[in-house]
């Protein structure tokens, strides 16, 4: 266990350095995190974007794509999957009030917008997304809606 956990932290060390090229940072910090749960399970990840705002802490997890409107189904999916774990987590130390996001830039959106929205359809119709782009927009925010977070999608250089 101590052998996994110190490989953890390693591999978390090398993250916290590297900014990826689907992570447009931009505003916030990279952050280092260690989950715990309550058997005693450690577990160390890095948040691409934290920032602090309005007495709020925000979560999160940042996919870019520089030459399509928006990044590939397969990060959108990944970036939902660390979600569904952030937003498991019952507490913060020193911070009362967090949130998770999954934030999606593009250097070819003309607008942005946060999900979930009751006004997705005047976003959607003035970018110019696929039918296929478009329902899976709609799928996030049903998605976002449900399960309680929050899909910032703007511009980005």
């Amino acid at each position: 266990m101590e052998f996994s956990r110190s490989k953890a932290k390693m591999a978390q060390n090398r993250e916290i350095h590297t900014t990826q090229p689907k992570e447009f940072i931009g505003i916030g910090k990279k952050t280092k995190i260690m989950i715990q749960n309550y058997l005693g399970g450690q577990y160390f990840f890095t948040i691409d974007v934290v920032l602090f705002k309005d007495k709020c802490l925000y979560l999160c997890e940042s996919k870019h794509s520089k030459n399509t409107i928006l990044p590939s189904e397969d990060d959108i999916k990944d970036g939902l999957l660390k979600l569904m774990l952030y937003n498991n987590i019952d507490s913060i130390q020193g911070y009362k009030n967090f949130k998770v996001v999954l934030r999606l830039t593009s250097n070819i959106l003309q607008d942005s917008i946060a999900l979930p929205n009751n006004n997705l359809e005047l976003f959607l119709n003035s970018n110019p997304f696929s039918p296929k782009e478009k329902q899976m927009l709609l799928y996030l925010n049903l998605e976002s809606n449900k399960n309680h977070f929050s899909v910032w999608i703007n511009y980005g250089l």
